[in-house]
C-alpha cells in the first residue's frame, strides 16, 4: 500500500480546489488552442488534467499510487473526459510515452528526483514544451484560522517529517535547461466547515490514516476545538484560496 492509499476518498472532497479563473488564465498564458497533447504528473485524482482538459486535444495522467489511478479513472469518466493513465513514477514513464506540449504538475513535485524528473521531461517535451508547476493552498495571512489549523497539523505529524512540501521550482529545475519564464496567481474567497477541514487533513499523505492511527476517528474534534473562535453563525469559516502555476521552459 503507498502512503497515499488511505487519502483517496477524502482528496478530491476536502482538497483545496483550483478556481475556474485558474484554468481560463493557465490557458491564454500558454495559448492553448485544442491541438495540444498534455500529461498530468503525479496526477492524483486528476484534479488539474481534468480542469483543463477541455482546452487541449488530450490528457495523460501518471500517477505510482494505484489507488490514486483508480480515483482519476473514475472523475475521467464521471466528466466523460477520455484520459489515457499511467500507473508508474516520473522516472519509469515508458519509452514511446509523448510527445507532450504541457507536463502539468501539481501538488507532486515535492515527492519527484530533480535530476530524473528533467531528464524524462526533456525526452517527452516536444522541442517548445513547457512544465507548469501549480498549486491551490489556503493563502497566508488572510485566513485567521489557518495558524490554529497548522498547529494541530504540525501535531498529528509524524516527528521524523522532513518533506519540503513547498519545493521551489526555480530550485528544483537548477541545473537543467529548464527555467521559469512566468508565474501567475489566482485568489478565490469560499467557505468551509471544520469537518471539510477533518477532511482535507485525512487527504493529506503525513496527516492520513495511515499515519494517525486511532486518532483520526477523534480528528473531526480536534479540528472544531481549534478553529472554534472563528467560526460563523452560519456554522461556516471564510477561507481565501491562493492557486498559483509557475511556467518553466527550456533555456536556448
Amino acid at each position: 500500500m503507498g502512503r497515499f492509499a488511505t487519502t483517496v476518498p477524502y482528496y478530491e472532497r476536502f482538497r483545496q480546489a483550483y478556481p475556474r479563473e485558474f484554468f481560463g488564465r493557465l490557458a491564454s498564458m500558454l495559448r492553448l488552442d485544442g491541438t495540444q497533447d498534455l500529461v498530468d504528473l503525479g496526477c492524483g485524482p486528476a484534479m488539474l488534467a481534468l480542469g483543463i482538459s477541455d482546452r487541449v486535444k488530450s490528457v495523460v495522467g501518471v500517477d505510482p499510487e494505484p489507488a490514486m489511478i483508480e480515483a482519476a479513472r473514475t472523475a475521467a469518466a464521471r466528466a466523460g473526459v477520455p484520459l489515457a493513465l499511467h500507473e508508474c513514477r516520473v522516472e519509469d514513464l515508458p519509452a514511446g510515452a509523448g510527445p507532450f506540449d504541457v507536463a502539468l504538475i501539481g501538488r507532486a513535485l515535492h515527492w519527484m528526483e530533480p535530476k530524473a524528473t528533467a531528464a524524462v521531461l526533456e525526452r517527452i517535451l516536444t522541442p517548445r514544451g513547457v512544465i507548469v508547476v501549480c498549486r491551490a493552498l489556503s493563502a497566508e495571512g488572510l485566513n485567521p484560522w489557518l495558524p490554529a489549523y497548522d498547529l494541530l497539523k504540525r501535531s498529528l505529524r509524524a516527528p521524523d517529517d522532513a518533506v519540503d512540501y513547498r519545493t521551489d521550482p526555480a530550485v528544483f529545475f537548477s541545473g537543467s535547461r529548464f527555467i521559469p519564464r512566468e508565474s501567475f496567481l489566482v485568489m478565490e474567497e469560499t467557505a468551509i466547515s471544520a469537518d471539510d477541514l477533518a477532511g482535507r487533513l485525512l487527504s493529506m499523505s503525513n496527516t492520513s490514516r495511515a499515519v494517525i492511527g486511532a486518532r483520526a476517528d477523534g480528528v473531526a474534534g480536534e479540528v472544531l476545538s481549534a478553529v472554534a473562535p472563528f467560526i460563523r453563525p452560519d456554522g461556516m469559516l471564510p477561507e481565501v484560496v491562493e492557486a498559483k502555476a509557475t511556467i518553466l521552459a527550456r533555456s536556448g
